[in-house]
């Protein structure tokens, strides 16, 4: 029954670029143009936008073929959201100056950030044919496969941008990434392990080896690691969310539950999933209720069924048998051969004296698991309720035939073989 539910690490990749540059474009027509630009310039690293493009239009209304012209005004437009407008300028940029990198570069970096993968590749292509030994432009293209989800040339670019560059962490983390959603973990923690080498404050890092030594299944390493990003940053909510997730997955509930209760309390919001987490906390320490409130949290935006099946779980636990019914009715609507609910649905129905409702789902169970001896031995309760016993008795026959020599039922055959007599005795009565 146990679901640990947790969102993958999203790590925010800043394509590498450089500063705008100062004027250095030879289409400047004097020293004042110079001037007016290389002042805009401290405007843009102070962050203002608007005075930007008013000193630029100023500039292009007496000179209008100035490529670093068009390009600050589009980085302007960019920072201020207005993409169409800043591609207009950057394109204007390349027309006048075609091997003009800045200008490459800040377009594709605005079809990224419209989602239009293709042209921002590109653009990362031709920088890539004019510099074809930057290590930042196959670090800034492996970003571009890795959002539009082509790992494999993410990959390769990632890979290419760290043998150009060993210590590139940037890219280490990155492939790291990578080979965390191909599932290569083993190969990740490598990456991981030496981007730490290189840069032992790297919360990302730190987060992200957490998460592969989890998936590694070595849980001990896993709450190391967001150790150290407690360590590094205790006000980063989602360690407590994730290091939640590793206690859960090693039965430590009341740690779970402080970690999670933590994320929580600290404001972490990325991931309403925590609160399934925490409520199968709740229900491994017996804490009913609190595991139901925080389940109807998550199902107000979810109604994915494992949360029914636990929240019938926990009904059933409670003895709230008809809630529990219509809980694992739910799970039963989207998945019709799930045993395990058509089982506890079975004991629902016959907690409440609803034996034919009984009868028919641990028929169903039957027929899906014949060896489970419990279930004839359930069935024959039902049937004996209902004063059906020459079912019953075949049932109870049936439960002998399978529990002798195991086990877990061995114990009860006997009782079964002289409940056999008395249906008999009862069944001559009639």
């Amino acid at each position: 029954m146990k679901i640990i539910r947790y969102s993958l690490l999203t790590i925010a990749f800043t394509l590498l670029f450089l500063n705008i540059s100062l004027a250095d474009d030879p289409a400047f027509e004097n020293d004042e143009q110079i001037k007016i630009f290389n002042n805009a310039v401290i405007e843009f690293n102070n962050k203002n936008y608007s005075a930007v493009i008013e000193a630029v239009n100023q500039l292009m209304a007496v000179n209008p073929n100035v490529a670093q012209s068009y390009n600050l005004r589009g980085n302007s437009y960019f920072a201020l959201g207005k993409y169409d407008s800043a591609i207009a300028d950057f394109t204007k940029a390349i027309e006048i100056n075609k091997g003009f990198t800045e200008a490459y570069r800040s377009r594709a970096e605005t079809y990224r950030s419209q989602q239009k993968y293709d042209l921002a590749l590109n653009d990362m292509n031709r920088l890539i044919e004019i510099e074809p030994e930057n290590s930042n432009y196959y670090f800034n293209r492996g970003i571009l496969f890795r959002e539009s989800n082509d790992l494999a040339h993410s990959f390769s670019d990632l890979s290419r941008s760290i043998a150009l560059n060993p210590k590139n962490t940037n890219a280490l983390l990155a492939r790291a990434d990578v080979l965390y959603a191909l599932e290569d973990f083993v190969q990740a923690k490598l990456d991981l392990d030496t981007c730490i080498k290189f840069n032992d404050k790297s919360l990302d890092a730190y987060k992200l080896r957490g998460m592969v030594n989890y998936r590694l299944k070595d849980y001990d390493a896993s709450i190391a690691d967001y150790a150290q990003v407690e360590k590094l940053d205790s006000k980063d909510a989602s360690v407590y969310y994730y290091r939640g997730a590793v206690y859960l997955e090693q039965g430590k509930y009341t740690n779970a539950l402080t970690d999670l209760t933590s994320a929580i309390n600290k404001g972490f919001t990325a991931d309403d999933m925590i609160y399934y987490n925490r409520a199968v906390a709740y229900y491994y320490l017996d804490e009913s209720d609190k595991a139901i409130a925080d389940l109807n949290i998550v199902m107000k935006s979810k109604q994915d069924i494992y949360l029914y099946d636990l929240r019938a779980s926990i009904y059933y636990k409670q003895k709230k048998y008809n809630e529990a019914i219509e809980d694992f009715s739910k799970v039963l609507t989207a998945n019709p051969n799930n045993i395990a609910a058509i089982k506890n649905r079975a004991n629902c129905y016959f907690n409440l004296e609803k034996y034919t409702e009984a009868i028919s789902d641990f028929t169903k169970s039957i027929v899906a698991d014949p060896n489970d001896a419990s279930l004839y031995h359930n069935r024959a309760n039902c049937y004996r309720a209902l004063e059906q016993y020459a079912a019953a008795i075949d049932d109870c026959r049936k439960f002998v035939e399978f529990a002798t020599g195991n086990p877990e039922y061995q114990s009860y055959v006997e009782d079964v073989q002289k409940e056999i007599e008395y249906l008999e005795y009862k069944m001559n009565e009639k």
